[in-house]
């Protein structure tokens, strides 16, 4: 009798073990919205545009688990991701965020880099995924900026204004 409850509380572990292992199918978008960069005020219709969601296409992004795994997959053309996952928490960053790495065209000298950690720490999405469930979080929005107006710049790295 003793063998056959071993037995079936060894059964009942290793399902468990397997079912926690098992990776679930996780899709969703990601996108982006675009600064207005021009000279003149923009009509209404312009800036309608340009607060449309656009797909984040052939990006990387990074994944961190809670435990501290790292994995990256890029975009397909429509900023979408699928990919599998087990069960656990994932943070969701740009890899520029991920890498801490400044925009084209500057150098570290340009930013405030207290600032610009804190930059880096901005996670665009969390996933949460359960045994029974999938929840995507949305958490900082990518907006492309002016390259006058990156985030962290230096007010003295900034190229002087038209007066």
């Amino acid at each position: 009798m003793q063998i056959l409850k071993k037995g079936s509380v060894a059964i009942i572990l290793f399902g468990a073990l397997i079912a926690n292992s098992q990776k679930k199918a996780v899709n969703f978008q990601i996108n982006y919205r675009q600064s207005y960069c021009g000279g003149a005020r923009p009509s209404d219709e312009i800036m309608a545009d340009l607060n449309k969601p656009t797909p984040y296409r052939f990006q990387t992004i990074i994944f961190v688990s809670s435990k501290g795994k790292v994995d990256s997959i890029k975009t397909t053309e429509n900023g979408d991701i699928k990919i599998k996952l087990r069960v656990g928490k994932y943070k969701v960053y740009e890899a520029w965020r991920y890498y801490k790495k400044i925009p084209t065209g500057f150098s570290r000298e340009d930013f405030d880099l207290v600032c610009l950690q804190a930059e880096w720490k901005k996670e665009v999405k969390e996933i949460i995924v359960t045994t029974k469930d999938i929840k995507v979080i949305d958490k900082n929005e990518i907006i492309y900026t002016c390259p006058w107006n990156v985030s962290c710049i230096l007010d003295s790295r900034r190229p002087p204004a038209a007066e």
